[in-house]
C-alpha cells in the first residue's frame, strides 16, 4: 500500500499489555474524527459509501457483520477494517448489540455520504445529524 492510499501513514494499532489490562493505541498524532457507534440488536445501517473520507472501523464487541463491496466479514473484538473512499459498505447485528470506533481520515462532512440501500426508507437522502 502506498502512502497516498494509507491515511495512517504506515502506523498500525499497537496493543500494549500491562499488569492491569491492556491498551489499544489506535491513532496517535494524526488529524481525524472519531465516533463511537452503537448498533442495536437486529438492526442494520444503510449501504453507503463516501467520496472523500477513509474510515477505520475498530470493533469493540463480538456479533457484528460487516459488508464491504458485497463481501461479508464477521469481525471479532479489536479487529480493524480500513474502508477507502468509494467502497460500498454496511454493518449490522442479528442477536446482540455491538459497539465500534469509527475513525475518519480526511474532511468529515455529512454531504460525503451517499446511501444506496436503507431499511428505513432513506435511500439517496442526505445524512442529517
Amino acid at each position: 500500500m502506498n502512502e497516498q492510499d494509507d491515511p495512517r501513514h504506515g502506523k498500525t494499532t499497537v496493543r500494549s499489555v500491562r499488569p492491569w489490562g491492556d491498551i489499544h493505541m489506535i491513532v496517535r498524532n494524526q488529524t481525524c474524527s472519531v465516533d463511537l457507534t452503537h448498533v442495536k440488536a437486529g438492526q442494520r445501517s444503510s449501504a453507503h459509501s463516501h467520496q472523500i473520507r477513509y474510515e477505520l472501523f475498530h470493533f469493540l464487541d463480538e456479533g457484528a457483520y460487516l459488508e464491504l463491496d458485497r463481501v461479508v466479514h464477521r469481525p471479532k473484538a479489536h479487529d480493524e477494517f480500513l474502508i477507502r473512499p468509494g467502497v460500498k459498505h454496511r454493518f449490522w447485528t442479528v442477536e446482540n448489540p455491538f459497539r465500534m470506533l469509527v475513525i475518519c481520515f480526511g474532511e468529515w462532512t455529512a454531504e460525503d455520504q451517499y446511501r444506496f440501500e436503507d431499511d428505513y426508507g432513506r435511500e439517496g437522502q442526505p445524512l442529517s445529524l
